[in-house]
C-alpha cells in the first residue's frame, strides 16, 4: 500500500530507532515512496494505526482505579511495568512510550511541510482541513507526553520546569533540547487553536479529528493549566457543535463490550498500546470505587465485570474493545464533566448543576436518579470531581487529574498500593508523577535533560 510505503520512509528517522540504515543500502524508487500530493497527506494522516493507536497506557498504569494482587504483579514478565505501576522512582519506561506519540508528531510535521510545496487554490478545502488535522495531532501527542513526562503544571513555575521536546520540522539533521513546560503548553494551545477554524464541524470517520474535537481537546487543556475560563469557553463551543450522550438504558449489562467503536458519544477516536498491567484478566478496580456507585447507577454494571470473587474487572472501553488498551480519545461525557468543573470554579454553581444532572440521567435506570442539588460550592465541586472519577475510568485521564488536584491543598492525596505486605506511595506534588524519559533517548540525544529524582 502506498502508505505503508511513505510511512517506511518517514519511519526511519524516528529516534532511537535502530537498524534502519541497512535498509536504505538499496535504493528505493523515489516516485513512490516520497509523499507529494494532498492524497499523500491524507494517506499518513488516515494511518490509524500510527496517528490513534501511538499513545502511551502509563496514565492508566499509574492511576488509582485498579490494583494488582501479588501473584499477578510478580507474573508480569517486564520490569518497567511493574516498577510503573508501583511508581518506582527509578522506573524505565520502554522507549516507545516517548517514541510512537514522536511518531506522531514526525508524521504531522511532513504533512505540515508538505502543504507548503501544494497550491492551496486548487482544493482549498481538502488542504485547510488537512493542515488543520495535522496540527491537532501533534497537538494532541505532545499532550499525551506532557501527561506521561512532566510534573502538573504551575503557572508560577512552568517557565523554569522542563516540558517536552518541541519539534516543529520533520527534518533530522539536527537535535533539539526540551522546551521549558510554559512553552510547552502555549505550543500545544496554539495548534489546537489554529485547528479550530480549518476543521470541519461534522465528518463521518471518528479517527479523523473535528472542530468539536479541537475544542474538547482545548478545553482538557485548560483543567490541566488550572486556566477555568479557557476550559469553561472551549467547552460549551465544543457542545454547541456535538453534544450527544448515549441513554444508558439501551445498553446490554451482560454484553462483554458494551460499548460500541466509534459510539455516539465519541468525538475523537484513539486507544493506547497494549500493557499487562491493566489487562482485565489481572487488572482489579479499586473496591472503594465500586462501593461508590448506587444500585440504580447503570455504570456499575456498564463499565464491571463480577470475577465472582469479590473483585471486579473493567469492560467498559469506549472504543468496544477488550484487550489491555485503554480508550485515550475524546468523549462527550468528559466534556460535560470539564464544563460542570469550570463552571463551579468560576463560581457558576446553578449552571454546573445543570450540565452534571443533564450527565447523569442519562446514566441511571429510567426515573431513578434523583437531581443533585446544593448552594454550597465546595460540596458542588466535590461532588463533580467524584463524578468524573466515577464517569471516565481508563480513559488515561486519571493520572492528569491526580497530579492537577494534588496542586490544590483541598483535594491533595497520597496514593498507596499495598502488594506482598509491601506499601507503594506516592505523595502530593511528588517529581515521580513525571516519569523518566527512557535512557535510550537520551543516549540518542544528550541534549534532552533527564527528569529530577
Amino acid at each position: 500500500m502506498k502508505v505503508e510505503k511513505i510511512i517506511f520512509m518517514l519511519a526511519c528517522s524516528l529516534l532511537t530507532l535502530a537498524g534502519c540504515n541497512k535498509y536504505l543500502d538499496v535504493k528505493p524508487d523515489q516516485k513512490m515512496l516520497v509523499p507529494k500530493t494532498l492524497a499523500d497527506c491524507d494517506a499518513l494522516l488516515d494511518n490509524r494505526s500510527t496517528m490513534n493507536s501511538s499513545f502511551s497506557p502509563i496514565p492508566d498504569i499509574a492511576s488509582d482505579h485498579y490494583y494488582l494482587k501479588a501473584a499477578n504483579f510478580n507474573a508480569i514478565a517486564n520490569s518497567e511495568d511493574r516498577n510503573a505501576h508501583v511508581w518506582n522512582q527509578m522506573a524505565e519506561l520502554a522507549t516507545n512510550h516517548w517514541q510512537a506519540p514522536y511518531k506522531v508528531v514526525l508524521i504531522a510535521n511532513q504533512v505540515l511541510s508538505l502543504l507548503k510545496d501544494i497550491d492551496r487554490s486548487v482544493n482549498p478545502t481538502d488542504y485547510e482541513r488537512i493542515k488543520g488535522e495535522a496540527l491537532f495531532f501533534r497537538a494532541y501527542a505532545w499532550m499525551q507526553l506532557l501527561n506521561v513526562f512532566t510534573v502538573g503544571y504551575d503557572a508560577a513555575k512552568a517557565k523554569n520546569i522542563l516540558g517536552v521536546v518541541l519539534r516543529l520540522n520533520p527534518d533530522i539533521d539536527y537535535i533539539e533540547s526540551r522546551s521549558s513546560l510554559e512553552d510547552s503548553y502555549q505550543q500545544i494551545k496554539k495548534d489546537l487553536e489554529e485547528a479550530v477554524p480549518l476543521l470541519p464541524e461534522k465528518i463521518v470517520i471518528k479517527t479523523r479529528p473535528t472542530k468539536a474535537a479541537a475544542l474538547a481537546t482545548l478545553a482538557r487543556l485548560g483543567l490541566m493549566m488550572g486556566d477555568y475560563g479557557i476550559a469553561e469557553k472551549r467547552a460549551r463551543e465544543a457542545l454547541d457543535l456535538y453534544a450527544v450522550l448515549i441513554d444508558y438504558t439501551t445498553l446490554s449489562k451482560t454484553a462483554s463490550a458494551p460499548f460500541a467503536r466509534f459510539n455516539d458519544e465519541v468525538i475523537f477516536h484513539a486507544v493506547t498500546f497494549t500493557n499487562a498491567s491493566i489487562n482485565p484478566t489481572i487488572a482489579k478496580i479499586d473496591s472503594n470505587l465500586i462501593k461508590s456507585y448506587k444500585n440504580d447507577d447503570l455504570r456499575r454494571t456498564l463499565y464491571f465485570k463480577s470475577n465472582n470473587n469479590g473483585t471486579y474487572a473493567f469492560k467498559g472501553r469506549y472504543d468496544g474493545a477488550v484487550n489491555a488498551s485503554t480508550f485515550c480519545g475524546v468523549a462527550t461525557d468528559e466534556l460535560y464533566l470539564t464544563l460542570s468543573e469550570a463552571l463551579v470554579r468560576n463560581n457558576k454553581v446553578v449552571d454546573a448543576i445543570g450540565y452534571l444532572n443533564k450527565l447523569l440521567r442519562s446514566r441511571y435506570v429510567k426515573n431513578t436518579y434523583l437531581d443533585f442539588s446544593s448552594d454550597d460550592r465546595e460540596l458542588v465541586l466535590k461532588e463533580v470531581l467524584a463524578e468524573r472519577n466515577k464517569s471516565l475510568i481508563m480513559r488515561n485521564l486519571r493520572w492528569m487529574d491526580m497530579k492537577r488536584l494534588n496542586q490544590d491543598p483541598a483535594f491533595q492525596k497520597t496514593f498507596r498500593r499495598i502488594i506482598d505486605n509491601v506499601v507503594y506511595s506516592i505523595e502530593p506534588n511528588d517529581l515521580r508523577y513525571a516519569f523518566l524519559i527512557p535512557k535510550k533517548v537520551i543516549e540518542f540525544n544528550p541534549l534532552i535533560q533527564q527528569n529530577q529524582r
